[in-house]
């Protein structure tokens, strides 16, 4: 994959599917697979990350990426979870190294969501908080051992780093050594003083990604502005 030399390679870093409560398919389930995929293609997206709400289906993953793979996209496995800081939790983009935490037929990713819905009932919801707030989520995720990095969704939004975090919790979070290291992103950023902000507590700006969060198979891609990563 990507093998002719240096190319920019559109990436999607918010994507859902079908098994999200939110995500709405009208056409046979065994041609799903088939049409997300056609989807993607269709708007050149070559990298993906499917980050459902609080859930992540190993099987259905596994079929996007096998199917994905033979049009030269690479797909990545993930999860929009909803922290429980502010007043409707903070939606967080964790992204898997798929190679560790899916490695011999395990699903680490699942054992990590049922621990951190251990006392959630409906946990699918989007508007479900899981147990942990953002300290937990870096320390539960870092005693695996295994590699992932976290960027946070629609920002400036309602359930958005910026519109959920507030008083000192941003400058709190940013003397937690965690933080700097697995925070690569933050998508739909549109504001600056909120940029402004975060360099200011944190001492670094990670990297401004877009993600198109589809509600359906033709929302896939949309939006008024793109992400493209540079490949070597």
């Amino acid at each position: 994959m990507f093998e002719t030399g240096l190319q920019n390679v559109r990436a999607d870093f918010h994507l859902h599917t079908c098994k999200d409560k939110e995500f709405a398919y009208s056409g046979e389930q065994n041609s799903f697979v088939n049409d997300y995929v056609a989807a993607l293609k269709n708007v050149n997206i070559n990298v993906g990350i499917i980050t459902n709400h609080n859930k992540f289906d190993k099987e259905e993953y596994k079929a996007i990426r096998k199917a994905a793979k033979k049009e030269d996209i690479f797909i990545l496995p993930g999860v929009e979870l909803t922290v429980k800081e502010g007043a409707n939790g903070i939606h967080t983009l964790i992204v898997f190294n798929p190679d560790e935490w899916l490695e011999d037929g395990n699903n680490y990713i699942q054992t990590f969501l049922t621990e951190a819905f251990s006392t959630i009932p409906n946990s699918e919801n989007q508007n479900a908080k899981s147990v942990y707030d953002l300290k937990n989520v870096f320390e539960r995720l870092d005693a695996y051992g295994r590699d992932y990095f976290i960027i946070f969704a629609h920002v400036d939004q309602s359930s958005g780093l910026f519109s959920e975090c507030k008083g000192g919790l941003l400058e709190s979070l940013a003397r937690f050594a965690p933080f700097r290291n697995r925070v690569l992103g933050l998508q739909k950023s549109r504001t600056r003083d909120n940029l402004n902000q975060f360099e200011r507590c944190c001492g670094y700006l990670p990297a401004l990604v877009e993600g198109s969060d589809p509600k359906s198979i033709t929302d896939i891609g949309k939006g008024d502005k793109c992400t493209y990563l540079k490949n070597r």
